[in-house]
């Protein structure tokens, strides 16, 4: 079984506690994991992809939220040192994908790059749990691949919409928490 490490929106306006659509303290808190599932995947050889918000100025996305991850600009870019780890293992392995709606693989070429890299098992972390992690498992699941999460490497704007998310997620999408990647 190959897996990806699909990591969300791991983003300065999600992230950074000045973002426009910031997750605040607990988009901070869950960093330190996501690096932790980062190595793990780099070691066993799991494509990473990173898949990143990436809107026009004036997205229609932006008539339901405030104005972020717009295209070149800060907000847009990886937040903090994993920013740092993509410039260091970018390239066959570690990946980028723009995209512009919750579900990575709407209207890109998520699906290729893992039918390509023989994935068949996704694990996702980032944010927001219950917005574009909750909808990209969604979509990995419509098109029948494992879906597996790791609670601590989520966050979401509430607490209750992480649990919510993480519930449905379980019981709907039957997403498996790999015990192995908890710190």
């Amino acid at each position: 079984m190959r897996r990806a490490l699909i990591v969300v929106d791991m983003l300065n306006d999600f992230i950074d506690p000045g973002g426009a659509l910031t997750c605040g303290p607990a988009g901070v808190s869950v960093v330190s994991h996501v690096m932790a599932l980062l190595r793990l995947s780099v070691a066993r050889g799991d494509l990473i992809v990173f898949a990143c918000d990436a809107h026009s100025p004036d997205d229609p996305e932006f008539a339901l939220w405030p104005r972020h991850c717009v295209t070149g600009t800060s907000g847009a870019e990886l937040y903090g040192e994993l920013r740092g780890f993509y410039e260091e293992h970018r390239g066959v392995q570690v990946r980028y994908l723009a995209k512009s709606t919750y579900d990575a693989f709407y209207a890109t070429d998520l699906e290729k790059l893992l039918r390509d890299n023989g994935v068949d098992e996704v694990m996702l972390a980032g944010v927001c749990t219950s917005i574009c992690c909750y909808a990209t498992a969604s979509g990995a699941y419509y098109r029948r691949y494992g879906v597996v999460i790791d609670p601590r490497a989520m966050a979401d704007l509430t607490q209750e919409a992480h649990e919510f998310a993480v519930q449905h997620m379980q019981n709907v999408l039957r997403a498996q928490v790999d015990q192995e990647a908890v710190l």
